[in-house]
């Protein structure tokens, strides 16, 4: 018999490097070993478990849940098929990424509802394991299913230490009325591992970036609903003050980080490295007290759906290149103002023609209506917000450079405009 383990690394190193969710496309992998915990299920013909693959990619070792079936050969779905392995116990089988395999999910759910099952937390009665599971498309660093018509399951896949930042969100935000509620937790067997979350679905919802392109490519006007989501995001800071609590840290300290990100940036992307100068006089705060808090750490109109009874903001995970410190850490709230407006710009690029005067004025509404609504009355601190603004742009073509280049130009285009504006 071929060792086990290792076949199964081979067939997951292949499966990764296409995987939206593993974080390291493009770096070469030098390594990878898997560690299974606890089978979930192992009853009749379908057997379901996570497994940890341990990848050494770059000069770092990453993390990745593999939520996996093992099914009887010639019997997988062919869009969920990993590959085949010799499983000791049990001889040849079909290996699956188990959210991909309706028998599997089917299975894995069934066994979750159990009591006492192995690393399950329920908060509320969990969703009946016969309903109809369907994965949703375009996730990047997590993959969710859908469970009935209001439960979704959501698998982490990059694994850090320490308590999930989502889940800690939404277990502290469990009654806010602006965030999905959060309904159970799945964890390795010591509850040391967070594996996945179960949470509502809102119903009759769509997503913030899909509204939100619609309409600029119809020239649509979205001020009233930007209005909404600027005092939505409002009252998400202060629910995660109350839940969290608050400080205060030196101007100085943040823009210190922002200038260790720009030059690490910087190191990745040489047209920055020829901008440094005039970036680092954006990003230059001046000192003095600002506020900080926990906030949503990466926030854009896909962080958001809008359904009829307002917006709900979802994933608390925080900016996937960053490490679980930097996530978790306090930041100023003008972060997560800054993210939506870096989005709308963004989304200002699936118009027709995005430099044209409609496109132009349709962004300019949008951003005001938020920025207004989110203010209120408290006076704007211009040059904080533009360096938050600046800042999310490094950090975007660095990322878009790596994984999506057709992108970079986005934020290519809204760095230059900062670096030609006066002042």
């Amino acid at each position: 018999m071929p060792d086990t383990a290792e076949h199964l690394a081979g067939l997951w190193r292949g499966y990764l490097v296409g995987a939206r969710w593993f974080q390291s496309k493009g770096l070469p992998i030098h390594s990878l070993t898997i560690t299974p915990l606890p089978w979930h299920t192992q009853s009749g013909t379908v057997w379901v478990r996570s497994e940890l693959a341990e990848v050494a990619v770059g000069d770092v070792v990453e993390t990745y849940h593999l939520l996996t079936g093992y099914l009887p050969v010639g019997t997988a779905e062919p869009d969920a098929l990993i590959g085949r392995a010799e499983l000791p116990g049990r001889g040849w089988v079909d290996v699956v990424d188990a959210p991909r395999s309706l028998r599997t999910l089917a299975a894995l759910l069934a066994s979750l509802v159990q009591p006492r099952a192995t690393g399950m937390t329920w908060f509320s009665a969990p969703p009946d394991p016969d309903s109809p599971t369907a994965v949703f498309a375009g996730e990047q660093s997590n993959t969710t299913v859908r469970v009935g018509s209001d439960v979704q399951f959501k698998i982490f896949r990059k694994i850090t230490p320490g308590p999930n930042l989502e889940e800690e969100v939404l277990a502290g935000l469990r009654e806010s009325g602006i965030t999905p509620r959060l309904i159970g937790a799945l964890t390795g067997a010591d509850g040391s591992v967070a594996l996945g979350i179960f949470v509502e679905h809102i119903r009759h919802a769509e997503d913030g970036w899909d509204f939100a392109v619609e309409a600029c490519r119809s020239e649509r006007s979205i001020a009233d609903e930007m209005t909404r989501l600027g005092s939505t995001l409002r009252l998400l800071h202060v629910d995660l003050v109350e839940a969290f609590g608050s400080s205060t840290v030196d101007g100085a300290t943040i823009a210190a980080q922002m200038l260790a990100r720009l030059d690490a940036a910087s190191a990745q992307v040489p047209e920055l490295a020829e901008n440094r100068q005039p970036l680092r006089a954006i990003l230059d705060v001046k000192a003095g007290p600002v506020p900080v808090q926990r906030i949503h750490g990466d926030f854009h109109l896909g962080q958001a759906l809008i359904s009829p009874s307002g917006w709900t903001i979802i994933d608390f995970e925080g900016e996937p290149i960053k490490t679980p410190e930097q996530r978790a850490a306090p930041d100023s709230p003008w972060r997560d103002v800054a993210g939506l407006l870096r989005s709308l710009d963004y989304a200002r690029h699936y118009h027709d023609h995005p430099d044209g005067s409609s496109a132009k004025a349709w962004y300019s509404e949008a951003r005001q209506s938020f920025l207004a609504s989110y203010a209120g009355d408290m006076p704007l601190p211009r040059p904080l917000l533009r360096a938050y603004e600046i800042d999310k742009a490094i950090y975007e073509l660095v990322y878009e450079t790596r994984n999506r280049p057709t992108w970079a130009g986005i934020p290519r285009h809204a760095i230059a405009e900062a670096l030609s504006a006066p002042g």
